[in-house]
């Protein structure tokens, strides 16, 4: 049996959860070895990065990166969820007009410690915190460093609605709590739809349906070597190569890295062979010289 490895832009509907993404992509694939770069909760739709074969290897390089959604905001009400799949706390009448709305919204940018969700999965003491929620234990909300930016109005048709873009980790939930608080009437996460992630975009991403019809859906798996397109590549062959295989950084590739490598912009390199297949993450640690991060079979 062919084994396939790469990224699998999909679109998630609404409704479903990532794990049922992940478990459809993994019959379609017929394999076990598939990961994702970032859960989106059921009421999300769009961009899931799926990691298939050797490419969960990069799982950890992948879900560093930044994300941008478009959320749909409902003003004048705060649930316990901070979206409108949750219970209704409070609802305030909604006194701003579009321009404070957008105004307030577009102020609220740059890195600043808010509170994290109740209903999330973040831990604290080992257990999750919707779990708290559920079994109605009170517990100290912690607070978290969130940034936003690109905060851009895309409402319409009396339809609130914003893109931005936010770092690994930060809660669209708690932002548009923010903006809430701000307007002094609360506010709702009411629709959220993930543009990118990374640097891979929605507009590039399959659906499931497409995915589960497609005779060959190897065809549209990201390569490997492209799934990190910031990262310098180097070529190796011969030799080198083969050492590189067994956990070794021969002297010429060293001399090549000390060339290539600014350890001012740059975490590490990617290593291929001679057909541009991805061997290798090589990174710089200090004191210890390159070390090989990442080894691809």
């Amino acid at each position: 049996m062919t084994v396939h490895h790469g990224l699998l832009l999909v679109n998630k509907p609404i409704g479903c959860t990532s794990h049922d993404v992940v478990a459809q992509v993994r019959k379609i694939f017929k394999t076990k070895e598939v990961g994702h770069s970032g859960t989106l909760d059921p009421l999300a739709s769009g961009l899931m990065v799926l990691l298939i074969g050797e490419a969960t290897k990069l799982s950890s390089y992948i879900t560093e990166g930044d994300k941008s959604y478009q959320v749909d905001v409902k003003l004048g009400l705060e649930t316990d969820t901070l979206d409108i799949t949750g219970n209704v706390l409070f609802e305030k009448p909604v006194c701003s007009t579009i321009e404070e709305i957008i105004e307030t919204a577009a102020h609220l940018h740059g890195e600043m410690e808010l509170p994290i969700p109740l209903f999330s999965a973040k831990k604290i003491d080992g257990k999750k915190l919707y779990e708290y929620a559920r079994e109605n234990i009170e517990v100290e909300i912690p607070r978290k460093k969130m940034k936003f930016w690109n905060i851009e109005n895309r409402s319409a048709d009396r339809r609130i609605s914003f893109e931005l873009s936010c770092s690994k980790g930060s809660f669209i939930r708690s932002w548009v709590k923010l903006l809430g608080d701000r307007l002094g009437c609360g506010a709702t996460m009411s629709g959220l739809v993930r543009t990118s992630s990374h640097k891979q975009k929605l507009a590039d991403a399959i659906d499931l349906e497409t995915l589960k019809l497609s005779l060959n859906p190897e065809n549209f798996l990201v390569s490997m070597n492209e799934a990190l397109p910031d990262v310098k590549q180097l070529k190796v062959k011969g030799q080198d190569f083969n050492l590189l295989r067994n956990g070794q950084i021969s002297h010429d590739l060293r001399s090549r890295l000390i060339i290539v490598f600014n350890p001012e912009t740059d975490q590490y390199i990617q290593v291929t062979d001679a057909s541009a297949k991805l061997v290798a993450l090589i990174g710089l640690e200090t004191g210890k010289g390159f070390r090989i991060k990442r080894v691809f079979n």
